[in-house]
């Protein structure tokens, strides 16, 4: 039976969106395109009609995954969404849930081994959140921008550290970082 275009739009965003947060939970090695179809309630067969490779795969799901952890960034006064940005980054529930939170934190050391185009894609969105934490500073466009990187950085090494250590050292490392 056909699918309509509809149908097959839907169902390729239930991919994308599984492949995002699976991605961000098990890394590159540790989510299968099986993995991925299950989750999105499909078969394996039906991954061809939506991909060309998981590479393909893993380029729509990172561009996913940036899109949903920026939007609230962008959006609003910068100074707020910032503030509110940087309060949700270093919470206890972005450690804890991987899966829908940055995909730098993430995926970074795994997008450091893969491919010339996953890199792209994902210094793309590193560029996407850093524009959008340069919303809320002061100065020339070159200032603005080195102190977004220098925020980005702090944040993700952060919640990295905070991922791999103890509770007691998660804690203090994330409370340590919330007033820069």
């Amino acid at each position: 039976m056909r699918m309509s275009r509809t149908d097959k739009e839907k169902s390729h965003a239930r991919i994308v969106a599984s492949a995002s947060r699976l991605l961000r939970e098990r890394g590159l090695e540790g989510a299968s395109v099986d993995d991925v179809m299950k989750a999105a309630g499909m078969t394996h067969g039906g991954f061809y009609k939506h991909f060309d490779n998981k590479e393909a795969l893993v380029e729509a799901a990172i561009d996913t995954a940036f899109a949903s952890f920026a939007e609230p960034l962008e959006q609003g006064e910068p100074e707020r969404a910032v503030a509110a940005y940087r309060a949700l980054y270093l919470s206890d529930g972005h450690k804890t849930h991987p899966g829908i939170g940055c995909p730098v934190a993430s995926l970074g050391p795994d997008i450091g081994r893969a491919p010339e185009r996953l890199k792209a894609a994902f210094g793309a969105g590193v560029r996407r959140i850093v524009a959008a934490l340069a919303r809320a500073r002061k100065g020339s466009a070159a200032e603005r921008e080195a102190a977004a990187f220098r925020e980005a950085s702090m944040l993700v090494g952060a919640m990295v550290i905070a991922r791999a250590s103890d509770a007691a050292t998660a804690r203090a490392v994330l409370a340590a970082c919330k007033h820069p």
